[in-house]
């Protein structure tokens, strides 16, 4: 399958991104023809990290000796005060990954990649219109799967959309279909100065979350008492270093109030939401105190659920540690010893 490592703006032309997949260290970068490249974070020479380094004539070369690689086989193209009768050996390589780039977010291969749409998790609800985009990044403190746990049991403490609250009322069990789970929360519309049961009524709302624990990914929806789609946001959640997790997300919304997210609102949080650029907010600081009181809910049963649908499914934090990505073909016939 594929596994989203970062979004496109994270990956501008002449420029490097360093990533990291729980254990793995990776480089991307684009080539000339604007292809993102994937190459692992260590010059074979020295080993010092290639994301130090600079993108030339859409190679990328090492800060430290200069030693130059291709981005898609990772073959060496050129060493220093080499003489041009000597031949670079197939050897020097570094090692590369297979990636993809689709609806603003980039992917790497795992060792089950199959050529599939379903597997670009990172997209919008299929035949919906929305008029914007925002998108953002950040890196939480937080693990990968506490971080996608918390999505099941607490979302609030996570984002926020302005204007909605989302309560502890589940609609319904979790659902698991192809390796998606997915949860159903009751969500009214607020202000946070006065008590939505005061003012407002209780206005039906829905927040759907749906996870993908395989290739750590999640989508919000916000429905409106019909199940219309008001917005969405997608993310990835990529397993760093240290129990941190990085963040890359995408909004999906309309301003207008015909099919806009705030379309059912309260009329004075319509006319407050036309002036918010977005309506999410993804939080990049995370309370430690809200995490720790949140209680544990669907999450529970998040990995028990998944192995008895699909036996060939783990964990998501089993399905992380073991990720191996592999080399693509053209890296290996060049020399896999490197």
């Amino acid at each position: 399958m594929w596994f989203p490592v970062a979004g496109s703006e994270q990956v501008p032309v002449g420029k490097t991104y360093a990533a990291q997949i729980a254990d793995q260290s990776l480089v991307l970068f684009r080539n000339e023809s604007g292809v993102v490249c994937v190459l692992e974070d260590r010059c074979p020479h020295r080993r010092v990290p290639l994301s130090l380094g600079k993108v030339i004539d859409g190679n990328l070369r090492c800060a430290y000796h200069g030693w130059t690689f291709d981005g898609l086989s990772g073959q060496c193209v050129a060493v220093p005060n080499l003489a041009e009768t000597e031949n670079i050996p197939a050897s020097l390589c570094a090692k590369a990954f297979c990636a993809n780039e689709k609806d603003g977010f980039i992917y790497v291969a795992t060792a089950d990649t199959v050529n599939s749409d379903s597997d670009y998790v990172c997209q919008p609800p299929a035949q919906w219109e929305y008029e914007k985009t925002a998108h953002g990044s950040a890196v939480v403190s937080v693990a990968a799967e506490d971080y996608l746990a918390a999505m099941l049991d607490g979302p609030h403490v996570l984002l926020s959309i302005f204007g909605v609250h989302a309560s502890d009322f589940y609609i319904g069990d979790v659902v698991i279909e192809e390796g998606c789970l997915s949860l159903d929360r009751t969500a009214v519309w607020t202000l946070k100065s006065k008590p939505h049961e005061k003012w407002w009524g209780l206005s039906t709302l829905m927040l759907r979350t749906e996870i993908w624990p395989e290739q750590s990914a999640v989508r919000v929806q916000l429905l409106d008492g019909g199940e219309q789609i008001l917005l969405a946001a997608v993310m990835a959640v990529v397993p760093g270093k240290r129990n941190t997790s990085q963040l890359h997300w995408r909004c999906y919304f309309s301003k207008s109030y015909a099919n806009g997210y705030a379309r059912s609102a309260p009329l004075l949080l319509k006319s407050v939401a036309a002036f918010k650029a977005c309506p999410l907010t993804v939080f990049s600081a995370i309370d430690g105190s809200d995490m720790a009181n949140l209680m544990v809910g669907p999450s529970a049963s998040l990995a028990t659920e998944l192995n008895e649908h699909d036996e060939h499914s783990v964990a998501s934090s089993d399905r992380i540690a073991a990720l191996n990505i592999p080399v693509c073909e053209s890296t290996l016939s060049s020399g896999e010893d490197s």
